[in-house]
């Protein structure tokens, strides 16, 4: 007989800000070297149109996959994203039950690792199906100091802040919704909650809020949904200023739609890429 393997035992690895904040936990099954993680889900997980969003799970999405990638990080190198992909299956929950997630490498060697995953809601049906690409480059100063395994809260922040607080995904980002006939931009402001251990913001966030940008133009009341999103990291988006994601329709479809998503941090260049599509979740 096969003992059971009780995962919720073992010792999660440390958490940085944004894992605080979305309840986020990560731990490697010595059994097999996958990566599991788990998140709670809430009334936050709420998009733009107050149903379940799939830019919800951005941060356990990003960790999950890059947690499983960093574990082969040689000697003196350092694990970055540069390109992020998900298909979803069903929106997430928003009742409180646990989302999990599970990554296995397909293949890591120097220069970097193809990661692959599974998010599921609390009954094992399937959310989205993800991959990942890093690259390892020379370990950064203030990685190697540990600075991300010591979160601290953010000034004037309450040290329990926690995203459960919050109605909608929006107000968890502490983001603004701008739009006219051509564009939609998601303004998020600086906030140290939404970093990662090198200060800058965190990758799960960068696709959250491509993916809240994206989906004004892809409204439920419209039968539409997201079905996909391919992001590219291209630079850090530093937190010295508003970092701004502006969305454009590629292509508008009635039953297909391509959506282009721009971050331009504060310095104006472009630092990640995103392009989203959607379906008609209904035949027509």
């Amino acid at each position: 007989m096969t003992a059971q393997f009780d995962l919720a035992a073992l010792p999660h690895i440390p958490v940085g800000k944004p894992e605080l904040l979305f309840g986020v936990r990560m731990v490697e099954d010595p059994r097999d070297h996958h990566w599991h993680g788990t998140m709670p889900s809430g009334l936050w997980t709420r998009g733009l149109d107050g149903t379940p969003s799939s830019a919800a799970l951005g941060v356990l999405v990003d960790d999950t996959l890059g947690v499983a990638g960093a574990a082969h990080q040689p000697e003196g190198r350092f694990a970055v994203t540069t390109e992020l992909s998900v298909d979803y299956v069903a929106p997430p929950p928003c009742d409180g039950s646990v989302i999990t997630s599970e990554s296995e490498v397909v293949s890591a060697h120097g220069r970097g690792a193809l990661v692959t995953g599974t998010a599921r809601d609390a009954v094992g049906r399937t959310l989205a199906v993800m991959s990942l690409r890093s690259r390892y480059i020379p370990l950064l100063p203030e990685v190697a100091a540990g600075a991300w395994a010591q979160p601290e809260p953010s000034p004037g922040d309450p040290a329990d802040a926690d995203a459960s607080r919050h109605d909608s995904l929006l107000s968890v980002l502490g983001a603004t919704l701008y739009a006219d006939d051509e564009h939609v931009r998601v303004r998020v402001p600086p906030n140290i909650r939404l970093t990662n251990g090198s200060g800058v913001l965190h990758g799960g966030i960068a696709l959250a809020a491509s993916q809240l940008a994206a989906s004004y133009r892809l409204p439920a009341h419209e039968g539409m949904a997201i079905a996909s999103t391919r992001i590219a990291y291209l630079r850090q988006l530093e937190i010295t200023g508003d970092i701004d994601f502006v969305a454009r329709v590629v292509h508008g479809g009635r039953t297909f739609r391509v959506i282009e998503v721009t971050a331009h941090g504060p310095g104006g260049q472009p630092c990640t890429l995103a392009t989203v599509t959607g379906y008609t979740t209904q035949a027509r």
